[in-house]
């Protein structure tokens, strides 16, 4: 974690600091059906996450991702979203667009499976250089009424071209290399053509995911997959293949977007278990052997020892 405090040498330089640690919240909800079609939008099957009535029915764990483009709506919402430009912080000189760059999702209690009203509510915790612009991170919990956590979730935007900016806060941004032995498991998928389509219905409506004509214009051959997307699918595959798919044993993941994927083509996430809770996983292209999700951990609960 880097703690900067800010440089003011230059006058011209934007300062952001004040807005550093100001609580910022939105009203947000979902029901049964968003947590099945977030459940469908990243490829899962497991009944327990797809059938209302099952008697494990439960949110797949990385669903509040979703919450901070949706809001409280249940019904399309334009891109931004409301709920997007509530929690908007900073506009930083020179930016050409911004990229979700990194998340660390941390769950602290399940969320009930059942129709739901809660707070997200959301800081700036820092602005720092990186590459050719800057990385911006916000820290974000997931409260209800009474101040209850349920979920903590850091996010990191790179803003492309960022540029003039003085420095500020903390940053989480760090580097989870692989080992070098090969994976201890490798899960592989075919993302259908369509998937993207699938998941943009839980809340994410940004045309780069739908619209092959914006696509083009932002440099792409055709519609590219959501990052939160690949992380689905990332995710379910360690928790298919160390917890049994049980959403229970879920309790962080943290990892870095590092390309895009594209609809049709194939992934596979190869998996090594460094200690009885945690296991590192990078995500790959089976195409072009491309990297598309690095730097990347999930942490499990320790199953509960039945009583005696």
């Amino acid at each position: 974690r880097r703690v900067h405090g800010g440089d003011k040498k230059c006058s011209r330089m934007v300062d952001v600091s004040e807005h550093i640690g100001k609580w910022k919240e939105i009203p947000v909800a979902y029901n049964r059906r968003d947590l099945i079609t977030y459940a469908i939008g990243i490829g899962c099957d497991d009944l327990r996450y797809v059938y209302e009535k099952h008697r494990d029915f439960a949110a797949f764990p990385t669903y509040p991702v979703v919450l901070g483009f949706k809001g409280a709506a249940s019904d399309v919402v334009p891109f931004p979203s409301p709920a997007m430009a509530s929690t908007m912080f900073v506009t930083l000189p020179g930016t050409k667009v911004g990229l979700d760059g990194e998340r660390y999702i941390e769950k602290v209690r399940d969320l009930p499976a059942r129709e739901t009203a809660l707070i997200l509510r959301s800081r700036l915790v820092g602005v720092h250089r990186k590459g050719k612009g800057a990385l911006v991170e916000v820290e974000s919990e997931l409260i209800d009424q009474s101040g209850l956590l349920y979920y903590r979730i850091i996010s990191g935007s790179f803003m492309v071209g960022a540029k003039d900016f003085v420095e500020c806060g903390e940053s989480f941004s760090a580097s989870v290399p692989v080992p070098q032995s090969p994976p201890d498991s490798v899960v592989e998928y075919n993302i259908p053509e369509n998937q993207a389509q699938l998941y943009r219905l839980s809340g994410d409506y940004n045309p780069l995911h739908v619209d092959p004509q914006f696509a083009k214009r932002a440099g792409y051959d055709k519609p590219i997959l959501h990052g939160l997307c690949t992380l689905g699918f990332s995710v379910r595959a360690v928790l298919s293949t160390f917890a049994d798919n049980d959403a229970s044993l879920f309790k962080s993941v943290k990892l870095r977007f590092a390309s895009p994927v594209l609809p049709g083509e194939s992934v596979a996430v190869q998996m090594w278990r460094v200690s009885d809770t945690k296991i590192v996983f990078q995500t790959v292209a089976k195409k072009t052997g491309q990297v598309v999700v690095a730097h990347a951990f999930v942490e499990l609960n320790a199953p509960k020892q039945a009583k005696l």
